[in-house]
């Protein structure tokens, strides 16, 4: 067994070992064959956030650059996943900044075609938008939303107006602008979909369309991929902030699962999901609606059988798919199993069967925002941390059938130097930098400089082979066994790095094709694996429960 370094919440405590002992890194050498899987949009091939492909890389330093095959600096900030297919990549950033920007806000994106060996811009093309978002903002900026490819053309979004489709060559073949309500992108979470020959994407009401004034919400739009005309519109709005998601009914028909219900305001009511058909001849129309409470600031989840909320309070419902009734709602709270880290003795302490909101130290469980994914008969999440809010630093887990909730705390920080060992920083809040490759800070948000675990929208987490990625602000990426058993220190497979620690700022889901997975931060993108797999049998991390 494995142990790691641990640094406490005094910030003094270590124990020997090196992260390095997680296991064998797989060798370097260029992929020069694409047999594999493509990952064509952010949600992967089958719209589910998750591959079955079991060679993906577990563990990896960009910090000391083990299983990293190539990394290609970007002249500016971007929040974008990476479309893969065969040997392009293909990737937003925000336009870059001047050298002493007056501001640093902006509506125009650069979408990027890069060679997946070696890592190569091979062309680039501007989008032109019509409303600023902030750069490297804590809450998605114009860039945030994931080109979409299908192997002969790829398609770019610019949240703040914009949508283009290229062919692979870089050859333009046409451009859809459009005008977003509320004076910036409220629709920046949206992560677009292909379904079919349609594109799945997310506007308000056209300009010329007089139910725009009053009704100046979002809603679902399906374009024609190959000439950028609208198709349908859906019935119900969706928030912003709002990522649906796409799933199957038992008989087969596609849907749309998508939130209405948000902060500051929001105009569609009432709050709650609406479950829209993606079946020909029946694209956009509702097929039922739910009520409740809360917000709906979430990566939405179906399944065949039901479909998933997660409403920013501690409760978690489960909806039947087919009728839109809830089946049951579970605290996040009560009776709950809790590890949380001792630094003082470097080990997991087990709370179990407890509630978080009684004793000397009670939680309010708040789920942080787009970090939750249903897999393997668990619905999965992330937990805001700040004052009573928490419990602190953890992922959480709901069992579908049996209800049993489970949280293991996480450490926030990895500290990895040249020829010392690594330091796990647990329990204290760091600060991520926001300096892009050529030394400029780019945001002007003071919140956008946190670690990621108050008050932001991570990236969406991806699934590869039974294994959950999470990436923070900080570009820590702990990979979790999404298979077991008992959620506890055995389940935290790898503490991973994009970067140096305090040098690091990331806000994108990770891709998978071809055993390598394709990340980035805000300076560069990266290709983490070799050919032939790069699967580390990673050993667990951390000391065991005493």
């Amino acid at each position: 067994m494995f142990s790691l370094p641990l640094i406490g919440r005094n910030l003094k405590r270590h124990l020997s070992g090196a992260l390095a002992a997680l296991g064998v890194f797989a060798s370097l050498a260029a992929v020069t064959a694409y047999a594999g899987e493509n990952w064509p949009q952010a949600a992967g091939p089958n719209a589910t956030w998750s591959s079955k492909a079991s060679d993906a890389p577990v563990s990896w330093s960009v910090a000391r650059n083990q299983n990293i095959a190539w990394r290609t600096p970007l002249p500016e900030t971007g929040q974008s996943g990476i479309a893969v297919w065969g040997d392009r990549l293909f990737l937003t950033t925000m336009k870059p900044l001047a050298e002493n920007p007056a501001r640093r806000t902006g509506s125009e994106i650069v979408g990027y075609c890069l060679d997946a060996v070696s890592g190569k811009i091979l062309w680039s093309a501007e989008l032109p938008g019509s409303v600023d978002s902030e750069y490297a903002y804590g809450y998605s900026d114009s860039s945030s939303p994931t080109p979409i490819t299908d192997g002969k053309h790829v398609w770019f979004y610019n949240a703040s107006g914009s949508v283009g489709c290229w062919n692979l060559e870089g050859k333009q073949v046409w451009m859809r602008l459009w005008k977003p309500t509320f004076g910036r992108p409220f629709n920046k979470q949206f992560k677009p979909f292909l379904e079919g020959n349609t594109l799945l994407n997310m506007e308000p009401r056209d300009e010329a369309d007089p139910k725009r004034e009053k009704d100046p919400w979002n809603y679902v739009r399906g374009l024609d991929k190959n000439t950028g005309a609208t198709l349908w519109v859906s019935e119900d709005a969706l928030t912003h902030y709002n990522t649906p998601g796409v799933g199957a009914l038992a008989d087969g028909t596609r849907v749309l699962l998508q939130g209405r219900g948000g902060r500051h305001g929001v105009p569609e009511n009432p709050v709650g999901l609406s479950l829209t058909s993606l079946a020909p001849g029946h694209e956009g129309q509702t097929l039922w609606r739910y009520e409740g409470t809360g917000y709906c600031l979430y990566n939405m989840q179906v399944d065949k059988k039901y479909a998933y909320w997660l409403n920013e309070s501690d409760i978690h419902q489960v909806i039947d798919i087919q009728t839109g009734k809830l089946i049951k709602s579970q605290s996040l709270s009560a009776k709950v199993d809790w590890r949380s880290f001792d630094p003082a003795n470097g080990n997991y302490v087990l709370h179990a069967d407890v509630n978080l909101k009684s004793g000397e130290n009670p939680y309010t469980v708040f789920p942080a925002w787009n970090t939750n994914i249903a897999v393997e008969g668990y619905q999965y999440f992330l937990c805001f941390t700040d004052r009573k809010i928490g419990p602190p630093h953890c992922v959480g887990r709901v069992n579908i059938e049996t209800n049993k909730v489970e949280y293991l705390e996480l450490p926030v920080q990895v500290l990895r130097e040249s020829g010392k060992p690594d330091v796990l920083v647990w329990g204290q809040p760091q600060a991520s930098s926001t300096l892009n490759s050529r030394g400029i800070d780019a945001a002007n948000d003071k919140r956008s400089k946190r670690d990621g675990w108050w008050w932001c929208m991570l990236g969406n987490p991806t699934v590869f082979g039974g294994k959950i990625y999470f990436t923070n602000m900080l570009g820590v990426t702990c990979v979790i066994d999404a298979r077991a058993t008992v959620l506890d220190e055995k389940a935290l497979l790898a503490i991973n790095d994009l970067g140096a620690a305090g040098e690091t700022w990331s806000l994108n889901s990770i891709s998978y094709a071809n055993s390598r997975l394709y990340h980035r931060s805000m300076k560069e993108v990266v290709c983490i694996g070799g050919s032939g797999g790069g699967a580390a049998t990673a050993a667990n991390p951390v000391a065991p429960v005493k």
